[in-house]
């Protein structure tokens, strides 16, 4: 057409390679900007809690408590592959068992401990159900896991939310706010088509490419099975659980006499903080909202940061299992 410039494919591979090039370089910079958050977190977690405090705490869990951590942590990611596959299994279709799942959603969670960005351990589930599922299903199952996680997530906290809103304070307000934020963000992704006649988009408007049209069919087909959602869901709550008592395991492994409602309520709120992007894998921020969170429940500064930081080893520790299984892979 007139007007039009021709471009030669050296010129659009000069082009691609500098957008690559500027994309990494944005990558990168927020993956510095979120070390440095991380360290003046922590920095600043250790002015407030002492090593004379924190030490003490850190050595007085017992042996049998961390060992049984590490068993449910195990026994949480079991859990997980096990909605997963719920969600991929449809009529016609082969997929993988639970425990190839397993290996897979153990895989990912190392990616996730050891990539700067938390999203590689999803990238990399994707990238080894679609070999055997198409990309298309595997991204949809990965997006549509996450987002029914995020509803067991809160589900617990709200059930005892009301009862208890006075001992969290102003932070009580996150709760309900959170959970309207999931509500909306999960409806909009299982029944789209609903989600754009409210927003008065049409349908093509706001798809422009295949691989988004089918990513968006196989949504709206799990949001046409309630039943199904249903039974992720609990599962999630069930996986949501393993964490809570796993937390509960650490503090009386301290000698803490935490009570269980406290973590019910506490420890989603934990979780969903700790996703928020600002530091790398959550460190800092995590350790800060149960120092915070935990307070106004009469637990201590030092036990509340000892947990943290074990419930974090703990985890880091399991998902090397994934490293050496994607070395055994390769």
């Amino acid at each position: 057409m007139i007007g039009e410039r021709f471009e030669a494919p050296e010129e659009k591979s000069l082009m691609y390679d500098r957008e690559w090039q500027g994309r990494r370089g944005r990558a990168g910079l927020r993956w510095l900007l979120r070390l440095l958050v991380t360290g003046l977190l922590l920095f600043l977690l250790f002015r407030k809690v002492p090593w004379r405090e924190f030490w003490p705490a850190w050595q007085a869990l017992s042996p049998r408590a961390l060992l049984l951590a590490v068993a449910l942590t195990f026994l949480s990611m079991a859990v997980s592959a096990y909605k997963w596959r719920l969600l991929l299994a449809e009529p016609g279709i082969s997929i993988p068992g639970t425990a190839r799942l397993l290996q897979i959603y153990l895989i990912g969670l190392f990616f996730n401990n050891f990539l700067p960005s938390g999203m590689g351990g999803d990238v990399v589930r994707i990238a080894l159900a679609a070999r055997a599922v198409g990309t298309a299903r595997a991204a949809a199952s990965v997006i549509a896991e996450r987002l029914l996680a995020s509803v067991g997530l809160i589900l617990p906290a709200l059930v005892f939310y009301w009862p208890h809103r006075h001992e969290l304070g102003p932070v009580a307000l996150v709760i309900p706010l959170l959970a309207l934020a999931i509500a909306i963000v999960t409806g909009a992704a299982f029944f789209p088509g609903w989600a754009g006649r409210l927003a008065g988009l049409r349908r093509g408007r706001w798809q422009t490419s295949r691989g988004l049209n089918q990513l968006v069919d196989i949504m709206g087909r799990y949001g046409s099975n309630p039943g199904r959602l249903l039974q992720v869901i609990m599962w999630s709550v069930v996986f949501q659980g393993i964490v809570i008592l796993i937390n509960y395991v650490l503090f009386r492994g301290m000698g803490i006499p935490v009570k269980v409602v406290t973590c019910i309520i506490v420890v989603p709120l934990i979780s969903a903080l700790a996703m928020v992007p600002l530091s790398i894998n959550g460190l800092g921020l995590r350790e800060w909202s149960y120092i915070t969170l935990l307070a106004p429940f009469g637990i201590d500064a030092a036990p509340s940061l000892a947990v943290s930081l074990i419930f974090f080893l703990v985890v880091m520790a399991v998902s090397l299992t994934g490293g050496v299984l994607y070395v055994l892979e390769k």
